[in-house]
């Protein structure tokens, strides 16, 4: 057992050939009667979120980017930066599971077949939670980036607006 995730773990044999003892690196999901604790459910229910959110906010902004007319989408504009937010904070939850029984009492580590090879034996923040960590700080960003170009959006066009160089809408006529 070498690396574990929120959904799946990475997993160490030793394999006998004919040509010698090798040792194979696989994916295992995590076995069906293992008990999953809240925060560990919390933690894949949180990935599941940024994920989702994740998706959402690409397409919206897809779309908005690719449009004819992207004035047509300016309602959408006041929802990005606390969509871009959430997934941040979706995404950062995802860390719930360094303080689940995943990681301070796993099962899975009595089972290992190499007892001469030494694992930790609980979690500590590796790749994955470091790329969490700076996804986090991506989309934080992303979301005070996006609500200071709509501040300026809206700036502009009340500057316009008061210079007489564009109209408000008139429905009266």
């Amino acid at each position: 057992l070498s690396s574990i995730a929120v959904w799946y773990y990475q997993f160490w044999s030793l394999v006998s050939s004919t040509d010698g003892t090798f040792i194979m690196e696989s994916c295992h999901q995590y076995p069906a009667d293992m008990t999953i604790d809240a925060s560990w459910k919390a933690a894949r229910a949180f990935s599941i979120l940024a994920f989702i959110f994740g998706i959402i906010v690409l397409i919206v902004s897809m779309i908005k980017s690719c449009a004819y007319d992207p004035d047509k989408y300016s309602a959408l504009d006041k929802w990005m930066p606390p969509a871009y937010f959430l997934t941040g904070t979706f995404q950062a939850l995802t860390l719930l599971v360094l303080s689940s029984d995943l990681c301070k009492d796993n099962s899975l580590m009595d089972e290992i077949p190499m007892k001469e090879v030494l694992f930790p034996e609980t979690c500590s923040i590796a790749n994955g939670a470091k790329l969490i960590i700076s996804a986090t700080a991506f989309w934080v960003a992303a979301s005070f980036a996006s609500f200071m170009a709509q501040k300026a959006k809206k700036a502009e066009t009340d500057e316009e607006i008061d210079a007489g160089l564009r109209e408000p809408l008139n429905l009266s006529a």
